[in-house]
């Protein structure tokens, strides 16, 4: 095999990263695109020790998981709903698939019990967040999506997942760019003003926040914006601009101006009220949002004597249900600007059996137990990079009645579940995925661990 090299290939597999997968003369090939069935032409960009990497040139037959219609005019450019063309039915089932393989060849566990996968009625205009890269120059403003694996910038007219008000929002910010003369931010010479464009809408769609990502602390004058979205009876409740002057991917730094309204938008969970600050995490998608803690406190089957840690709680979603069920919940997170924000939610809900401690997990866990503060039950939420081996050893030291794991990867959640059953303390009861990311390869799992 050489670089260039064409080959032919189907595609057998698709990982949740959301390349897809074929092999040639038994050598595994990733692909950036196709589905399972696509029988492609494909050209090697890269030659590993175990495997081979690829692009795909054609798609010479397209697999009959495939629609025919299509619902979005930029699918095959840009790197967000990788799966977008196939009917929303066999995404569950591909989807579930996914999680069952990761589970048996990572983990190495037997016949896990898998439900179906948790989907959605309607399967579109679910984000209730958006992020926008801006780019190109003062005369011609581009504000989109990155092509996939690439940081060029595809304008859209509509987007399909996320709620059409935003197209209306962003046709307002371009004229207000070219109204003040601002420069787009030039990634490759990190220069402009301009960078991002991030929009908050709670679900009740009466508040909006938006976010203005630049490269300068001078404060942006945007009483053109304030009088267009008024005409337009946008309801935007909060302005903010972020300071970021990194050459960085990251999209927001820690320092906010708020430029008009409130620094935050309410969401509410149940009879629970939260503040969502710029910088605040939480769901994209609300709906299935509600179904996958519901189903978290399902599986945590807490009673009023129970104590209860939340581990990487955020800013306490999940914690603050929680607490409403148990004798005391601890919620556990290294970021500081969360905790504040935890706290003050639970001062908001007059919620009074919660503390949250900020700091590494594995080792406020080991403070709370020296005061004799063990857990009946643990309840983690990691990142996509999962958890800590020390983490995961001082869960086991402390030995809860039940884990339940939330799980936004499959792959590291497989890894996870393996040093936790191999313990022989813990035994996997069931896995529940939820479809959180409709269209993409994402999954979300929530699974159940009961001690042996």
């Amino acid at each position: 095999m050489n670089i260039n090299q064409t080959i032919k290939l189907k595609i057998t597999d698709m990982t949740d990263e959301g390349f897809a997968v074929g092999k040639i003369d038994n050598i595994t090939v990733f692909c950036d695109k196709g589905v399972v069935g696509d029988e492609i032409v494909a050209q090697i960009i890269k030659i590993k020790k175990n495997y081979l990497i690829a692009k795909v040139k054609e798609i010479i037959k397209k697999s009959d998981l495939r629609n025919d219609i299509k619902v979005c005019q930029i699918q095959d450019f840009c790197g967000g709903c990788q799966i977008l063309d196939i009917s929303y039915i066999n995404q569950l089932k591909i989807k579930k698939d996914m999680v069952l393989q990761k589970l048996v060849r990572i983990g190495k566990i037997e016949n896990p019990k898998i439900n179906d996968v948790v989907g959605m009625d309607e399967p579109f205009r679910y984000r209730n967040k958006v992020q926008l890269p801006v780019g190109g120059t003062k005369n011609d403003v581009k504000i989109g999506f990155y092509k996939q694996k690439t940081h060029d910038i595809i304008p859209f007219k509509d987007c399909v997942i996320q709620d059409k008000i935003n197209n209306v929002i962003i046709s307002i910010i371009k004229k207000y760019i070219l109204f003040y003369n601002i420069e787009p931010y030039d990634e490759s010479k990190s220069t402009g003003i301009l960078r991002h464009i991030v929009t908050k809408i709670s679900n009740d769609k009466s508040q909006i926040m938006i976010i203005l990502v630049t490269n300068s602390s001078k404060k942006l004058d945007i009483s053109f914006l304030i009088e267009k979205f008024a005409n337009s009876n946008i309801p935007v409740t909060s302005i903010i601009q972020n300071i970021n002057k990194k050459n960085t991917n990251v999209i927001l730094s820690s320092e906010n101006i708020p430029l008009y309204g409130n620094d935050f938008i309410t969401e509410y969970i149940d009879d629970l009220k939260f503040k969502i600050y710029p910088n605040s995490f939480f769901q994209v998608n609300y709906e299935q949002m509600l179904k996958m803690y519901q189903k978290a406190l399902d599986y945590a089957q807490i009673d009023k004597n129970d104590i209860v840690y939340d581990l990487y709680c955020g800013i306490g979603t999940i914690s603050l249900l929680l607490a409403k069920k148990a004798k005391y919940v601890y919620g556990i997170e290294v970021v500081e600007q969360s905790i504040k924000s935890a706290k003050e939610n639970a001062k908001e809900n007059c919620i009074e059996n919660i503390e949250f401690i900020c700091g590494k997990v594995e080792n406020q866990i080991k403070e709370l137990t020296k005061k004799s503060k063990t857990p009946d039950i643990i309840v983690l939420d990691p990142a996509r990079k999962g958890c800590e081996p020390s983490v995961l050893n001082t869960i086991l030291s402390v030995s809860p009645k039940r884990i339940v794991y939330i799980s936004c990867n499959p792959s590291t959640l497989a890894r996870d579940l393996k040093i936790l059953i191999d313990s022989c303390k813990y035994s996997l009861q069931e896995v529940t995925p939820f479809d959180l990311f409709c269209h993409s390869t994402h999954i979300e799992n929530v699974v159940l661990l009961s001690r042996i």
